[in-house]
């Protein structure tokens, strides 16, 4: 549940923003309206970033610098979480078209290599003063203008393209806006296990729903419901033989969402229930 949400705007767009939201939010998409890029800094709190093959934990004082693409936001239950109950996050927004005309930049760069999706960015000492400085106006939108954007604008590309060891700034934004490619097959293994619905998977693949079925069945020749339920079952499995784990946390870890459902179906494919089948062997 967002408790707060300030933003600075150029150029009709969102640029600057600081979101203040309590921890018991559930996993919600990340939408890029544009062809932008995003950084964002966790001020407290932690949280999770799912991107479609990576699980990413950020916590207090650490940043991510985002592509383009679909992603979830996911919470994280942490002493740091509960010891707080809230959650702050400060970020920026880029877009092809505003940097162009910060930089006089040529952005048709198509031959860079992507190389990542999501970074952690080293935040100490370069980032917390003007981390600091963000918050201050975020706080006081009066002595904001186009000018002080623009500047605070130029200062945190200039400062990540020195973090990110750019050879000059004009690679780095370049770069930024290369989408990166992911292999659907690389999304489904980096998946199988989380408890995800086919919407959500389909999301990180950027297709519809329909599209995703289409696909995942002329990959694998399945259909995915199946597919992962006997995944998840064999992990299972595996997990009571050389586990000591409770049902209820392989239960959860091999991505079912319910302890009821899960030994149902478990019993459905291996003709026995978790339990007795952790004790026959």
């Amino acid at each position: 549940m967002v408790l707060s949400h300030k933003e600075i705007k150029y150029l009709n767009k969102r640029v600057f923003e600081k979101v203040v939201m309590s921890i018991d939010f559930k996993r919600g998409e990340k939408y890029f309206t544009e062809n932008e890029a995003c950084f964002l800094f966790l001020k407290n709190g932690s949280l999770q970033f799912r991107t479609p093959t990576h699980v990413l934990t950020y916590t207090q004082n650490e940043a991510m610098l985002a592509k383009c693409g679909d992603y979830f936001i996911e919470p994280l239950s942490t002493s740091e979480n509960e010891k707080t109950n809230t959650i702050t996050a400060i970020g920026a927004f880029f877009y092809p078209d505003v940097v162009k005309g910060l930089f006089g930049q040529d952005l048709s760069l198509h031959q860079l290599n992507s190389g990542y999706d999501v970074l952690k960015i080293d935040t100490e000492p370069w980032m917390r003063s003007f981390i600091d400085s963000l918050d201050f106006l975020l706080d006081n939108p009066s002595v904001v203008d186009d000018n002080v954007v623009v500047n605070k604008l130029r200062e945190l590309i200039l400062l990540l393209s020195k973090n990110q060891k750019a050879e000059s700034v004009h690679q780095f934004i370049a770069s930024l806006f290369v989408a990166h490619e992911y292999n659907f097959r690389e999304i489904i293994q980096a998946n199988t296990y989380a408890d995800l619905t086919l919407e959500e998977l389909a999301h990180l693949c950027g297709m519809s729903l329909s599209t995703f079925k289409r696909t995942f069945k002329n990959t694998y020749h399945e259909t995915p419901a199946h597919y992962f339920r006997v995944k998840r079952l064999q992990k299972a499995a595996e997990l009571l033989k050389n586990t000591t784990l409770r049902i209820s946390d392989i239960c959860y870890e091999c991505g079912f969402k319910d302890v009821s459902y899960f030994s149902k179906a478990f019993n459905t494919h291996y003709k026995i229930n978790p339990s007795e089948f952790r004790i026959s062997g």
